[in-house]
């Protein structure tokens, strides 16, 4: 039978360019069909519960009166739901119950850092403010944070020491929670779960073999399918045919008598010493190549397709430019994420995706004649689900100018970010027997950080010179931006300035906020004292960090993140304290 050559990539006629096209595109649908069900089906449902859920409890907080978020009321009510579950239902039901959960849950946590990034592209539009005052501001930030870090760093360690609870171990609980947490699982991206570090091909001997084709990808889809991939294993032993030689392995001494016949053992010695024949396997045919790329890549050329394809025809011709935004906000964090390691340590992605973002935007609106701002405030025209939903600031918007809004891609976003939040409430349940014995050292230090955050920064900022919005801004410094809003919106502090301050707040914890905590001796197995002094001063961010470095540190970052902001929101709708604040920057 005549074996004919394989083509090699970048050969071949056009006709069989394109079967293996479309070969590797069947065949990257089929190693990702789980993947994009579990993506596209499954998640986006989960998350549209969590946002239904999180829609009703607004609906019935303002009902009553009441300036807190829905998600981090949804975010306290699941974990509560959880513990009583678990106490009604046992532990084996709720634990399937937390699988089901983690789907979109795990998910949104997974990206969530993806989701604070229209806070920083949104930056462009802030009042001007005077260079005078920005110095101002930066001090106050920098000194505030480190003060604050530290403050809260030694006082939780403190208690830990004074109430016995740092030397409490639970390892039987931990390992019972830790072997069934679905949220400590390896992070996945989108579409991006289905590969695997490839087996290096091995000869008899176990030395590995060299690959033949440096194309192909470091990482291969780990499915059946692509068993074809692996080099066959009757290439390494016995003889093989080239033209009428017979070359045998001589990388062992042969125990065939047959093929030993003839040859003397010293000249088979010999030749193991000097040369040892390998055969070079082939190369994998040009579809499998192209679709284990695809496979690995599916989410950027999703999202890149969805921009070219959906984003441009709609944004030049209608002027829609949510697609289009959304897409270039997504594979701008993408990009940001292939950073290498150590550039990571002072570009935080965030950073880098947010600037590009705005970079990316500008050129677009000069394109159709709009200036930055005009360009921006299509990004996020404050249309969340909230809004949507409830069909308020839609009416408002058509009777006032006749004209209906729509969404924009920050908005998109800032509506997931909500089911983030809900989400933090299961690696808080994770933990719960953690949280439980270390009760004291968590509520104490969120107490008095709050009630210094309230009193103690606008007076300190307003004293200097920072106008009164800004300074009461501070008192809302390290609360996440979900809890940070309403705060502001009871004070009646300045938005614009709330928000950076938050965000640039959670990404200086995740950026130097472990090596602060080492400078100030804070033993790394500590992840009390990590925990609760990330989350009450760089809330979210910081949390999303942990959640991928130290999962029991997250937990206890979650629960201080939410109860330091909590306590704030609280205090806040409380008129008296609330008048109090107030006048300390004479409003």
């Amino acid at each position: 039978m005549l074996n004919l050559p394989r083509s090699t990539p970048g050969r071949g006629s056009f006709v069989e360019v394109t079967t293996d096209v479309l070969l590797s595109l069947k065949l990257a649908f089929s190693l990702s069909r789980h993947s994009l069900l579990r993506s596209w089906v499954q998640i986006p449902f989960g998350i549209t519960l969590m946002l239904l859920a999180s829609f009703a409890v607004d609906v019935l907080l303002k009902h009553a009166h009441v300036s807190f978020p829905a998600s981090v009321a949804c975010l306290i009510l699941l974990f509560f739901g959880l513990l009583l579950s678990e106490l009604v239902l046992g532990n084996h039901r709720t634990k399937a119950l937390t699988k089901y959960l983690d789907v979109p849950g795990g998910w949104s946590l997974r990206w969530i850092s993806l989701f604070f990034t229209p806070t920083f592209v949104l930056l462009p539009l802030s009042p001007p403010i005077g260079a005078v005052e920005v110095v101002k501001i930066i001090a106050v930030f920098v000194i505030g944070i480190i003060v604050m870090m530290a403050l809260t760093a030694y006082m939780t360690r403190s208690l830990q020491l004074l109430t016995g609870s740092s030397k409490r171990h639970s390892h039987v609980e931990r390992a019972e929670e830790l072997g069934t947490s679905p949220t400590t699982d390896e992070p996945e991206m989108p579409m991006s779960n289905l590969t695997t570090r490839p087996q290096t091909p091995q000869d008899p001997q176990g030395q590995p073999v060299p690959e033949s084709d440096s194309s192909v990808p470091s990482r291969i889809p780990s499915s059946a399918a692509l068993d074809t991939l692996a080099v066959p294993q009757s290439l390494y032993h016995g003889s093989s045919d080239f033209g009428n030689s017979t070359i045998l392995n001589l990388g062992q001494t042969s125990q065939d008598p047959i093929l030993s016949v003839g040859i003397p053992s010293d000249t088979v010695a010999s030749a193991t010493r000097t040369s040892v024949y390998r055969q070079v396997p082939l190369p994998p045919p040009r579809s499998q190549i192209w679709a284990t790329y695809i496979a690995a890549k599916l989410d950027w050329f999703v999202y890149g397709a969805v921009g070219l394809l959906i984003g441009l025809p709609v944004y030049y011709a209608t002027g829609y430019a949510m697609p289009l935004h959304l897409s270039v906000t997504i594979l701008s964090f993408y990009m940001a994420l292939t950073l290498p390691q150590s550039w990571k340590r002072f570009l935080h992605p965030v950073l880098v995706s947010a600037f590009s973002t705005v970079m990316t935007l500008w050129v677009m609106g000069l394109t159709r004649n709009k200036s930055l701002n005009d360009t921006l405030q299509e990004y996020r025209t404050g249309l969340t689900y909230l809004q949507l939903w409830e069909g308020t600031r839609t009416t408002m918007t058509q009777k006032s100018s006749g004209t209906s809004i729509r969404p924009g891609a920050g908005d998109i976003l800032a509506t997931i970010l909500d089911a983030s939040i809900v989400s933090l409430a299961l690696p808080m349940y994770t933990y719960r027997r953690e949280l439980k014995h270390h009760f004291t050292s968590i509520v104490v230090p969120n107490i008095i950080l709050s009630i210094g955050s309230l009193f103690a920064y606008p007076v300190l900022c307003f004293a200097i010179g920072i106008s009164a919005e800004r300074s009461l801004a501070f008192a809302a410094r390290s609360l996440t931006l979900a809890l940070a809003r309403p705060a502001m919106d009871n004070l009646g502090g300045d938005v614009n300035t709330v928000s950076a301050v938050a965000i640039m707040s959670g990404i200086i914890g995740a950026l130097v906020g472990g090596r602060m905590l080492d400078f100030m001796r804070i033993p790394e197995d500590d992840y009390v004292t990590r925990g609760v002094t990330l989350g009450a001063n760089s809330s979210a961010i910081a949390t999303a960090l942990l959640l991928q470095t130290d999962p029991r540190a997250a937990a206890l970052s979650s629960l201080s993140m939410s109860l330091f902001g909590t306590i704030t929101v609280l205090f806040t709708a409380i008129p008296a304290i609330r008048d109090v604040v107030r006048s300390m920057v004479g409003k």
